[in-house]
This record gives C-alpha cells, sequence and structure tokens, in this order.
C-alpha cells in the first residue's frame, strides 16, 4: 500500500507545475466543499424563521393576556 501512496506523491526532482498541481487540487476541492456546505448551512438557518400554525397567537390574544400573567381589565 505504501508503494501507491509514493507513486502518487510528487518527489523534488519533479517539474514544479508537477509538485503544485496535487496541493492546488486539493485546496480547490476543500474550499468547493466548504462552500456547499456554508450555502446549505445558511439556506436551513434562514428558512427556520416561521412560527408554527399551534403556536401563533392571534391579534385579539396577546401574550400577557393570557391566563397565567392575569387580565388586562382589572
Amino acid at each position: 500500500m505504501n508503494a501507491a501512496i509514493f507513486a502518487i506523491m510528487a518527489y523534488d526532482s519533479d517539474s514544479l507545475n508537477r509538485r503544485t498541481l496535487g496541493p492546488a487540487i486539493a485546496s480547490a476541492v476543500v474550499g468547493v466543499t466548504l462552500g456547499i456546505v456554508a450555502v446549505v448551512g445558511v439556506s436551513i438557518f434562514t428558512t427556520a424563521h416561521s412560527l408554527p400554525e399551534s403556536g401563533a397567537v392571534g391579534i385579539d390574544r396577546p401574550v400577557l393576556g393570557d391566563p397565567e400573567y392575569g387580565s388586562r381589565n382589572n
């Protein structure tokens, strides 16, 4: 297995293009992957700001008028 890894790696005697191509491709792949993860994460958090229908409070029933806070008609 080690022979396969060393066969892919560039040696110091190889050209500059061969020595820099691998790290450049790896950096591009990591950058694209992190970009996709960031876009998906932001889109998930921005769409999660809606109230569920069962928890929505109507205009005629304000939070402070609920029984646990008492009535405003005192």
